[in-house]
């Protein structure tokens, strides 16, 4: 039997004879990129070539045309592209993950100085554009790891696409090639994985890059393995190397590219939170962190998750040491913990790496029991853990959607984790959230709420599947498990979506969501919904503009504010965001001679409670007047629309500033509550007289989307 590198080796040189072969036209050079140029075809693979010819000099389309014929007589599938080398090279400057695709390019037959030429113009300009869409091109990686899973977690791997898989290999060398990092020693890691898909194409007797269960035995047979499962441990530890591999290279390349967009701010550290900094794209502690603080993990990790910054080795390090976490959390914890799970892009790297290096359990206690726990469900592709993340970064991608994205991102990290007991999944989880929202120190009604949310997260998908969607008995049966709760009904709704979604591909269909709206929408109907009322404000009487105060229990700073107009808001904002507050919840009201007073509860993230702790030195800055204008903030997810009773709500990602400019953009207001809940800005308005609600909306969204 052929070795798997014998296998390769046999295609490659099959198809080389036969390009080889093929009469080119005068002044031409046949280049290819893929898996030929990479000698790593099998006798499945593609063939990917492109035909250079010199600027001015295309040949004529017939005899291109006819060049191929013997490339399809002998059975090859073939994609094929004319260009010259200026033209290789303007599409890599046009896009990275153009260039990237070509990055392969070597010489095959005919005038060998055009492929050099060629592959020598797409190098500069891969390292050009790398310089200027690198965040791009890794938004097109984030994105192929989402759809493909980690084939470290997947009972049935993308040995291609999957995180740790051939393709981060390449992103590794291409970040090389751009001069971004070093290309890590791999070898063993890139021949396992190339050896199991090799195999898996002769099993298969087509393309392809999942390894599932059923050739999975033989491919173990054929590699020399004992069974599938010593397979898939050899795999796991290859595709943790590449995984951990790439993070190191992005890193790396963060830092190169920070240093090159600033060379005069090399080595500054800029402040994240009480103790935490960044430089060059890697978090690190301050030069005198309070070590005897263990919410200090829970801010370094919120850090990571908001900013996509890698935390440095020594970091790591140093929150190994710190004490263990008392058994109930600050609120500033709990914000924390909820902005670490509110990254679609970032959150799953973030709990991996702190499960990695044994911290995740300190937050989340139950997790150890899932974590690379199989799925008993054919339809799940994931480890338990696995999908327990996957669904609560699908949850992230929905929080400005929801009211509650707080709730909804806590359920989703804990609807399975029940899973591996002897007793009914949704029920243990149900036990072990409700625990969870104690430690949380959420109000009595919110773990109601959680607890049944996992209890319950089966129930929508259930009733779409065995009944009826639109008839009555599916609507109250919906109702009786959400409590006739509506926000629990919402809430329900959108987990279920994400649960399925990160299930397994056919789990959620148009036939499905559609049969769970219907019973939603009808139970939803039932249910009469709240009409928000105007917030308290407690702003003592002796106030003349501002008054601070500390509440050392919660770690909260709160200002009180009084002014003549709502335009004065804007001074107030200023101040706060110029010393990097954080407003995590605010209340602003209209009186009836038209002035305006509102309550600010903050949370510092650049100070020490003590440093922000100084109501005269507030005072004084405030009433200096230095600051008076709003920083500019980046557009993000930002959703608005008028609701029950006349309310705006706008939902939008949490940062600071936008409050402000949202307070800038809109017409004069009866009142307005913010809050902060699974770090998503929840803004509730009531405008109180006749305006066009289309331009009141078109004027926040332009303020705080993303274009």
């Amino acid at each position: 039997m052929l070795t798997a590198a014998q296998i390769r080796a046999e295609a490659y040189a099959s198809a080389l004879r036969v390009l080889q072969g093929l009469e080119l036209p005068p002044k031409t050079a046949l280049a290819a990129t893929g898996s030929f140029a990479r000698n790593e075809m099998t006798p499945q693979s593609d063939i990917d070539v492109i035909l250079i010819y010199p600027e001015g000099e295309e040949p004529e389309p017939a005899s291109v045309e006819k060049l191929w014929y013997p490339v399809w007589d002998a059975k090859y599938r073939l994609d094929f592209a004319l260009r010259t080398p200026q033209e290789c090279a303007a599409i890599a400057a046009e896009d990275a993950s153009a260039g990237f695709a070509q990055l392969d390019l070597g010489y095959v037959a005919g005038r060998k100085v055009l492929v050099d030429e060629a592959r020598a113009q797409l190098l500069a300009a891969w390292r050009r554009q790398l310089q200027r869409g690198f965040d791009d091109f890794l938004e097109t990686a984030i994105a192929r790891w989402q759809r493909s899973g980690a084939v470290a977690a997947m009972t049935n791997p993308d040995l291609k696409n999957g995180r740790g898989g051939l393709r981060d290999i390449q992103l590794l060398r291409a970040l090389a090639l751009g001069n971004l990092c070093d290309f890590p020693n791999l070898e063993r890691e890139h021949r396992l994985l190339l050896d199991v898909r090799t195999h898996l194409h002769v099993k298969a007797r087509r393309y392809r890059d999942i390894l599932d269960p059923e050739f999975a035995a033989d491919v173990a047979e054929d590699l020399g393995f004992e069974s599938r499962y010593a397979l898939t441990a050899a795999l796991v530890s290859a595709a943790a190397a590449v995984n951990k591999a790439v993070e190191r290279g992005l890193a790396t390349a963060r830092g190169v590219l920070g240093r090159n967009a600033s060379a005069s701010g090399r080595g500054r550290r800029r402040p994240l939170d009480v103790d935490v900094v960044a430089e060059d794209g890697v978090i690190f502690l301050s030069r005198k962190p309070n070590v005897a603080d263990p919410w200090l993990l829970t801010r370094v990790a919120a850090a990571a998750a908001r900013t996509g910054y890698t935390i440095a080795e020594t970091t790591w390090r140093q929150l190994q040491e710190l004490p263990d976490l008392p058994p109930l959390w600050s609120r500033a914890a709990v914000d924390d913990f909820f902005a670490i799970l509110s990254s679609p892009r970032s959150t799953p790297r973030v709990i991996q790496d702190l499960d990695r290096y044994g911290l995740w359990e300190r937050l989340v206690p139950e997790w150890g029991h899932v974590r690379g726990l199989l799925p008993r469900e054919r339809s799940h592709v994931n480890a338990v853990d696995h999908h327990l993340i996957a669904t609560v970064t699908r949850c992230a991608e929905a929080r400005t959607s929801v009211a509650r994205p707080d709730l909804l991102l806590l359920a989703a990290l804990y609807h399975d984790i029940g899973k591996g007991y002897d007793r009914p999944h949704a029920q243990v989880g149900a036990e072990m959230i409700t625990r969870q929202a104690a430690r949380m120190r959420l109000s009595v009604v919110d773990r109601s709420r959680a607890q049944t949310l996992v209890a319950e997260h089966t129930t929508l998908a259930r009733l779409a599947a065995t009944m009826d969607p639109s008839s009555d008995e599916a609507r109250d049966a919906l109702l009786s498990a959400a409590h006739y709760d509506q926000l629990t009904l919402s809430l329900m709704a959108a987990l279920a979506k994400a649960d399925a979604q990160s299930t397994g591909p056919g789990v959620w269909s148009a036939r499905v969501e559609q049969a769970q709206k219907l019973i939603v929408s009808r139970a939803l109907e039932a249910v009469k919904p709240r009409v928000l009322n105007r917030p308290a404000v407690h702003v003592p009487l002796n106030v003349e503009g501002v008054a601070l105060s500390v509440d050392w229990e919660d770690q909260e700073v709160s200002v009180s504010w009084c002014g003549t107009s709502q335009r004065e808001l804007k001074r107030i904002f200023a101040l706060l965001s110029a010393l990097g507050w954080t407003i995590v919840r605010a209340n602003i009201v209209r009186e009836e001679e038209g002035h305006y007073k509102a309550e600010f509860f903050i949370r510092t993230v650049q100070q020490t409670l003590e440093e922000a702790a100084q109501e005269i030195r507030f005072i004084q800055s405030y009433n200096s007047r230095t600051y008076t204008e709003l920083p500019a903030i980046a557009g993000e997810v930002t959703t608005a629309a008028f609701d029950v009773g006349g309310i705006l709500v706008i939902r939008t990602v949490e940062r600071i500033g936008a409050l402000g400019h949202l307070v800038e953009a809109l017409p004069d207001f009866a009142w307005l509550r913010h809050e902060i809940l699974g770090a998503t800005m929840i803004v509730n308005v009531y405008l109180g007289g006749q305006v066009s609600r289309a331009t009141v909306v078109g004027n926040v969204t332009r303020a705080l989307a993303r274009d």
